[in-house]
């Protein structure tokens, strides 16, 4: 009777362990997330796009839980200190491509995030940065052959130790293989929009959500260990879950951020 008395003890422990254990909550914020209806089309910008399907990937596989931009929206409109914190954030990301953590902290704070996600995608072409829509309007007005490149820029933060935990950089060539990126008709530029969904939907955010995911629940493989080893003068290493698995440690705050760079073009 001891030993069943101590297997069900045992058993309840490890079950009430499994159940109090929460996932990780991650609020991603689209650095657009204020604007409204700001082109000719009234198109959602490309960084809420993303964001809405990277929010439907963290919730769809319950590691990662995220509120969504609905209720991102309600919960600032209803704080306007707590919402000039956020546009703060959200500008300073969009323009010098950095992290303000002390206004960061506070937005996380109040959704009882440890973490954010930061989105930003514009085209680039000849040193300008545009708005994706607007690319296209201007496109449409003179009916021009060009070459844009989108550029989609996302950063999570570890906002208890104020660190960059992941970033990375995406890459899309707009427009067909005669480069035209224009639509001079309503359906053409329907079209246009339903490429977007298809970018975000079924390669960006699934990409960003797995990167993300690894951060916090990283793969742990067995080592190999090699019959003889050759001397180097590189003794100072590290193992990384998420890559090469010698890594070596530069200095004593190299965090280990990530960054990677994926060009798609199709």
């Amino acid at each position: 009777m001891k030993l069943w008395a101590k297997i069900i003890v045992l058993l309840c422990l490890f079950l009430g362990n499994c159940v109090s254990a929460e996932p990780f909550k991650v609020l991603v914020l689209p650095v657009d997330l204020f604007s409204v209806c700001d082109n000719y089309y009234c198109f959602p910008e490309v960084s809420e796009i993303i964001a809405e399907d990277v929010i439907n990937n963290f919730n769809k596989r319950g590691k990662i839980i995220s509120p969504n931009l609905y209720d991102v929206r309600k919960k600032f409109a209803e704080d306007p200190a707590l919402k000039a914190s956020a546009v703060n954030t959200l500008n300073r990301y969009k323009n010098k491509n950095s992290v303000d953590f002390t206004s960061t902290k506070a937005v996380a704070k109040a959704f009882d995030a440890k973490s954010v996600l930061l989105i930003n995608s514009l085209v680039t072409q000849q040193n300008s940065k545009r708005n994706v829509w607007e690319v296209m309007e201007v496109s449409s007005a003179f009916e021009a052959y060009n070459s844009y490149t989108m550029e989609t820029n996302v950063v999570l933060t570890d906002n208890v130790n104020d660190v960059v935990m992941w970033s990375g950089k995406y890459k899309k060539i707009l427009g067909d293989n005669e480069t035209r990126f224009w639509a001079v008709t309503s359906s053409q530029a329907a079209s246009q929009l339903e490429k977007m969904k298809f970018y975000s939907r079924d390669i960006i955010s699934k990409d960003i959500a797995q990167n993300i995911t690894l951060r916090f629940y990283p793969k742990v493989t067995k080592p190999v260990v090699p019959k003889s080893v050759e001397k180097t003068e590189q003794t100072d290493f590290r193992p990384n879950p998420l890559g090469n698995t010698n890594v070596r440690l530069q200095d004593d705050n190299d965090y280990g951020e990530i960054h990677s760079e994926t060009i798609f073009d199709f």
